[in-house]
């Protein structure tokens, strides 16, 4: 039997997209809405052929009992202010947002009678749209949930069961701890590989016919739509600020010691990274 009478996901794009495909492979709900704010990604939406497609967010939202929000995060306010007169007392909703703090303030813009629990699904790529969605895409990955502990328990579990259901890992934490982390692990590397991208075609040697698989691999990630990025790190922008004075330092570590030509401790920062990045593919 379904988990949910109706689900309603709204701004399916990547996320949204693979949210629907997900919920329909797994039977997760007797019906599914969806909404976004462009033709392109409605008529994408229609050709999936699972959810019935709308082109108002509070229509969309009408009669589930889940709802899932996967907007920007700068636009998330506006989203919550948008589908409120659509929701049915009771209905739970949830996000996908990567900036919870930012994301819990603007909740409180929802109706009293709908719970709100924050999620974030660590499971974005470079390349956006409900074009690129895969029913897939949560299968094994850390999702985030950022409950506040004043929830209706019954409403913390259907989250719980909902993106368990997608085949995600959950980690519980807060939303100010969940920033911190989020900071170091995708924000900060997002705009490191920007800015590494910006200061290697700044390089009067670059010629993009020569460049190979080190150059693409470490910057894949700045491949993503900036349209979604400025939101995000400017609504975690102390914590990523931070990051990059740390990105900033240690680039002044290596050059220093290029510059001086100081092999020990050229050798031992380029020890430590390797380490670390070695650390990255160990089970924890």
């Amino acid at each position: 039997m379904a988990q949910f009478k109706r689900i309603a996901v709204v701004g399916a794009g990547l996320i949204g997209g693979s949210i629907l495909l997900a919920a329909a492979r797994r039977g997760l709900a007797g019906s599914l809405a969806c909404w976004s704010r462009s033709e392109k990604s409605r008529a994408t939406l229609r050709g999936f052929g699972v959810a019935e497609v709308f082109d108002d967010a509070a229509a969309c939202v009408r009669g589930a009992d889940l709802v899932v929000v996967t907007t920007p995060v700068d636009t998330a306010e506006e989203t919550f202010l948008a589908m409120a007169p659509g929701l049915s007392p009771g209905a739970i909703v949830t996000d996908a947002g990567s900036v919870k703090g930012a994301i819990l303030l603007a909740a409180r813009r929802l109706p009293s009678a709908n719970p709100f629990i924050g999620a974030h699904p660590m499971a974005g790529g470079e390349k956006a749209g409900a074009a690129h969605a895969a029913a897939s895409l949560f299968e094994g990955r850390v999702c985030f949930l950022t409950p506040t502990g004043a929830e209706d328990p019954n409403a913390l579990a259907a989250v719980r069961l909902f993106w368990q259901g997608l085949g995600s890992v959950l980690h519980e934490t807060d939303a100010a701890k969940h920033d911190e982390i989020v900071a170091a692990i995708s924000h900060v590397p997002h705009a490191a590989a920007s800015a590494l991208m910006l200061a290697v075609t700044d390089q009067p040697g670059f010629r993009r016919f020569a460049v190979g698989a080190g150059l693409r691999d470490t910057t894949r990630i700045a491949a993503g739509e900036e349209s979604l990025w400025v939101g995000i790190l400017l609504a975690n922008a102390r914590h990523t600020a931070a990051g990059l004075r740390a990105v900033e330092q240690r680039a002044a570590e290596l050059r220093t010691a290029v510059e001086a030509n100081d092999i020990p401790t050229l050798r031992r920062l380029l020890a430590e990274a390797r380490i670390a990045r070695q650390n990255l593919d160990r089970p924890e």
